[in-house]
């Protein structure tokens, strides 16, 4: 039982390792795009991925779980080991390839640990939202992306 908690634990370090290195990535993408209105959006993803950190970072807390300082995983490392990267190279694609790729890594985490922690309900309810957030944002920046280049 303590090896599953333990898992478990990991699970959500490396969860709030990725969410807090989120920001960073996307706002190095943003400064590369021509287009305010995606811009703007990547910047608001990050935005909600550093209070997803944060949030997450509490409730853990709340629970007695105290996740290192860094927790050494890096977000690329672990989608490129994961075979989710290969970059089309038609005007527009890279975006659209970057966003349902990391959609995808995350949804994978988040999907993974809802099915692990079903005893705690406000856990739970907290990682439904950021869950359909995460989606949410990925299809906003696809849509603009998308609008960028069919007008």
């Amino acid at each position: 039982m303590e090896r599953l908690r333990k898992q478990m634990e990991n699970k959500f370090c490396v969860l709030l390792s990725f969410l807090t290195q989120l920001p960073g990535k996307l706002e190095m993408i943003a400064d590369e795009i021509d287009n305010e209105n995606l811009r703007n959006a990547l910047c608001a993803v990050a935005i909600e991925s550093n209070q997803y950190a944060l949030e997450l970072n509490a409730h853990l807390r709340s629970l007695e779980i105290i996740p290192p300082v860094f927790a050494g995983n890096n977000l690329e490392e672990e989608i490129i080991e994961n075979g989710l990267v290969d970059l089309p190279k038609e005007k527009g694609k890279e975006v659209l390839s970057i966003c349902e790729k990391t959609e995808a890594f995350f949804c994978e985490l988040y999907t993974d640990l809802l099915n692990e922690c079903a005893s705690d309900t406000s856990l739970k309810d907290m990682m439904h939202y950021q869950l359909l957030g995460i989606r949410s944002a990925f299809m906003r920046i696809r849509f603009l992306n998308s609008l960028r280049f069919h007008n």
